[in-house]
């Protein structure tokens, strides 16, 4: 008789230890896979909500008229920053106006909301064109630069740069803009 052909034991255990490892190595390989996607299309969004918040700050910060006021930088009643000039990069109204940039907090939703209102230039009315411009971000701050320190922008003055640091919700981080206000000298 011959002796029956077939496995030993330890041939079963290499063979269930190899296959137990390749689908590990598979496992976690699709799990990287499937993450870094889900990663990318958070990225990508936020990339999506920030080239439009750049343009619209630089536009106007690049128009800042200072005949008429200097950047102001207050808090509200929560705490919140607010930023105020004039420039005439407008939208609603013609030549010159006055652009506030502030959060509104929506409680119900949970949501916060980045708004820039713009007001008629010598209008006596407090009501202007409020726009909200995103949701993502939280709260911003915004420092001033002359002579090539960085402070905070609630002291005022004229600075030659100013930095605008949005702070987006949830897991967003922060987004630190840079803008150079535009040279007024006037020669006559």
């Amino acid at each position: 008789m011959k002796p029956a052909k077939g496995f030993t034991l330890i041939e079963l255990l290499i063979a269930v230890s190899l296959t137990i490892f390749i689908i590990t190595v598979s496992y976690s390989f699709f799990n990287f896979i499937e993450k870094s996607g889900k990663s990318s299309a958070k990225s990508s969004k936020l990339q999506s909500t920030i080239f439009p918040l750049f343009y619209v700050f630089l536009k106007d910060i690049e128009s800042a008229d200072q005949r008429y006021g200097t950047l102001s930088v207050k808090k509200d009643a929560e705490g919140n920053e607010t930023l105020e000039f004039y420039t005439n990069s407008c939208y609603y109204f013609k030549g010159i106006c006055r652009v506030k940039y502030w959060i509104y907090e929506n409680r119900e939703k949970k949501l916060h909301y980045l708004i820039r209102s713009e007001y008629k230039l010598n209008s006596t009315s407090l009501t202007g064109v409020d726009v909200p411009l995103t949701s993502k971000v939280k709260e911003f701050s915004v420092f001033f630069s002359k002579f090539g320190n960085w402070y905070d922008g609630i002291q005022g003055g004229k600075p030659s740069l100013v930095k605008v640091v949005l702070k987006f919700e949830k897991e967003g981080g922060e987004l630190p803009l840079i803008l150079k206000l535009r040279n007024q000298t006037f020669y006559l």
